[in-house]
């Protein structure tokens, strides 16, 4: 079985929201432009005044450096050159992550290692595939306790093209000896069940803790669950007799 990260085994506020808004008002700061805010949560696909970011926004499914191109972007817009832009944004973003350690950040949705555990009791391989960097991401699943628990991982920074392509659970699938026919995904973007779809994988289940809308999850998975807490016992009688 293979899971998406952020939205899906960790609460993306929790990690992402209380990020932008620590960076966005370090930008802000550093620029002494009380305006550039709005423009620069507008850009990066957050709401303040709701604490929530926007489905199918940046935020959702773009990696870090693309995630500071944005922001560099507004950046120049506000009369600063590139060069300098580009710098102050990633200064910034790794500042803020200085200043927010992981474990101050990283919340779960649900029982993720329980979850994990009785998968793996039943016989069924885990990977984790996310488009977020490996070194953070191996400290999210230490912090969590589940690094045992995962069979395998591969992340943004792994050379593989990234989600909705194939690629990168086509990997995960290979490395596990396990045909993607026999392999079931679970996620909360329309990219991750697009990955599961274009890899011919056997089952693909979006959860509702992340980004998603229901409606239009729906269109893309073959179940919809309001979290990871929804893959029972039935789930690891699935895993045990084909799909891993």
């Amino acid at each position: 079985m293979v899971f998406d990260k952020d939205g899906t085994l960790t609460d993306f506020e929790s990690t992402w929201g209380r990020l932008t808004v620590a960076w966005v008002e370090r930008l802000a700061a550093d620029a002494g432009d009380e305006g550039l805010c709005l423009e620069l949560f507008r850009s990066l696909g957050y709401d303040p005044q709701r604490q929530r970011t926007l489905p199918q926004s940046p935020l959702v499914s773009a990696r870090e450096e693309q995630l500071q191109t944005v922001a560099a972007a507004v950046l120049y817009r506000h009369g600063v050159p590139w060069p300098e832009a580009e710098q102050r944004a990633q200064a910034a973003f790794e500042r803020t992550l200085a200043d927010l350690p992981p474990t101050s950040l990283v919340r779960a949705t649900g029982d993720v290692a329980g979850l994990l555990k009785r998968l793996r009791g039943s016989g069924v391989r885990v990977a984790v595939v996310t488009t977020d960097q490996r070194e953070g991401t191996e400290e999210i699943l230490r912090i969590m306790g589940m690094t045992h628990l995962v069979d395998h991982l591969v992340c943004g920074d792994d050379g593989f093209d990234w989600k909705p392509a194939p690629d990168m659970l086509l990997a995960a699938c290979e490395r596990l000896g396990v045909e993607p026919a026999r392999t079931a995904v679970v996620g909360d973007t329309v990219a991750d069940l697009t990955m599961a779809r274009q890899a011919g994988a056997g089952l693909s289940a979006a959860v509702l803790t992340g980004m998603g809308d229901r409606r239009l999850l729906a269109t893309h998975a073959d179940v919809v669950l309001h979290s990871i807490d929804e893959i029972g016992i039935e789930s690891c009688q699935i895993g045990t007799s084909g799909v891993s």
